[in-house]
């Protein structure tokens, strides 16, 4: 069904029950910017038990949810509407005028309405109801609230206001920064699984360094991720050119442009990235954010226990001892307390505790050993390539403006050595059958299940994948070999 003859199907149902459906909201705003909206917000003032069992029987909605929490319906239909992302309809019913309803949203943009009458796909500016000037804001891209008390009705709207900006490109009013100032000690307030949802939805965003940076001076970060704060002013060896706060930032910001691909930049050029690395970040990794979202939370967290590992020794050499193990553990306890997925954490504790790996595996070598990288990769499967590009971020960050190309374009190329020799192997090893299998070598040598077969299990394949046994005899001699050493040790 197309959107028009959706809304038409609605209203008909509304007005032949003697109501007034109005659409509002996310809906108008992101017409107006030129957005897809995904969803469609209504509003209603009429008899609810005679217009909502109508429009239900006539939009072939398939599953309703009521949210008494807000008052609201949630409708779904079995698949999106016609050249559209909309799927879920939200329905609230009203006793209210229009305008009063209004009155109580959050931002400008967000507080006009558009009677369901005059809808079309080329509506004009002239029907809408705008009691705020929010056409006036999205003419210049600001973020404003309508009253002075928005924050203390909602005090998710602090974050949301951030939220929104960084998605639209928008700027915040300075009478509303001021006002998210004086009250983001109301963050506390809010259940932190909602903290941690607009905190993602911030870092999913272009320029998410920028709006980090505006949280923290609007004095929301402190609250979200007080262990951040503490980085500010810690001074680093002279190989780093920021302090720990900057660099993290920096770092960020870095990892979100390496996954712009080359951007016909001098700097992002030269870093490895292809189809397949694009895909590998935008594909979903949580319920709700992709991969390459994930990398940004790692990069910005991943010098997060510094200050607490910082030593200087008597020559006056600073150091920071197993920060790497710490900061992973500490991630654990930032995520979990703002009650994100398991996934999530798991993934920024694992390239956290990884992130100085790349550096270790090339120091003393023009380039990694193909077993140095197998073995790797090995480790940390998928998660070896997001490392990887951390480490890039991480070395970006660290030089700061001291970078020298060519000592870039020598770790950009080892990196990308790192990347083509892994895709090498792994197209090795699947573009030929599995040489042996557990049951195979059990029957061979009479053994058991157990750490022996495993382990020659893993070198066969390490050994296959570097190219050194690539038949099933191969395969058994060699593991008749490993079984003749353990032997011999006994």
């Amino acid at each position: 069904m197309e959107l028009t003859n959706f809304i038409n199907i609605i209203n008909k149902s509304i007005t032949s029950n003697e109501g007034k459906g109005y659409l509002v909201g996310g809906f108008i705003r992101d017409t107006l910017v030129k957005r897809s909206p995904k969803d469609i917000d209504i509003i209603i003032k009429g008899p609810k038990s005679a217009i909502l069992p109508e429009i239900v029987s006539s939009t072939g909605v398939t599953a309703i949810f009521n949210d008494s929490r807000n008052d609201i319906t949630k409708l779904t239909l079995s698949e999106p509407l016609v050249d559209t992302q909309i799927s879920e309809i939200d329905i609230k019913f009203i006793e209210e005028e229009i305008n009063a309803n209004l009155s109580l949203r959050d931002f400008s943009i967000n507080a006009m309405a558009l009677d369901l009458s005059h809808y079309s796909t080329n509506y004009s500016h002239q029907d809408l109801i705008d009691p705020f000037a929010g056409i006036k804001d999205i003419q210049t891209k600001t973020i404003r609230i309508i009253n002075a008390s928005v924050f203390v009705d909602n005090p998710i709207r602090l974050l949301r206001a951030i939220r929104l900006a960084s998605s639209l490109r928008f700027n915040i009013h300075p009478q509303t920064a001021r006002q998210i100032k004086q009250d983001s000690h109301l963050i506390l307030s809010i259940p932190p699984e909602g903290v941690g949802i607009e905190f993602l939805q911030i870092l999913s965003n272009n320029n998410a360094k920028t709006h980090i940076e505006i949280l923290d001076r609007l004095s929301l970060l402190e609250h979200v991720i007080p262990e951040l704060a503490l980085t500010k002013g810690v001074t680093q060896p002279r190989e780093h050119y920021w302090d720990v706060w900057n660099h993290n930032l920096h770092c960020l910001d870095h990892a979100e442009k390496l996954m712009l691909g080359h951007q016909n930049s001098p700097i992002y050029s030269m870093s490895p990235w292809t189809k397949e690395l694009e895909d590998h970040f935008n594909q979903l990794f949580s319920t709700t954010h992709t991969r390459g979202t994930h990398l940004k939370l790692a990069s910005l967290l991943h010098d997060i226990a510094k200050p607490n590992t910082k030593t200087v020794e008597d020559s006056g050499r600073t150091r920071f001892p197993d920060h790497e193990h710490v900061g992973a553990d500490m991630s654990s306890v930032i995520l979990k307390r703002l009650k994100m997925e398991n996934v999530t954490i798991n993934y920024v504790s694992t390239l956290i505790t990884h992130h100085l790996r790349p550096h270790h595996m090339q120091q003393g070598v023009l380039e990694p050993t193909r077993k140095a990288i197998y073995r790797y990769f090995n480790e940390l499967k998928s998660e070896g390539i997001d490392v990887l590009f951390l480490h890039l971020a991480d070395y970006l960050s660290a030089k700061g403006p001291q970078l020298t190309i060519s000592d870039w374009a020598t770790r950009a190329k080892m990196m990308s050595h790192v990347i083509d020799t892994h895709s090498e192997q792994v197209s090795e090893v699947y573009k030929t059958p599995m040489l042996i299998n557990g049951n195979d070598l059990m029957t061979e040598f009479n053994i058991e299940p157990g750490p022996i077969l495993g382990r020659l299990l893993a070198d066969i394949n390490e050994q296959h994948a570097l190219g050194n046994v690539n038949t099933t005899s191969e395969a058994i001699d060699h593991a008749r070999q490993i079984l003749n050493n353990i032997q011999g040790q006994q």
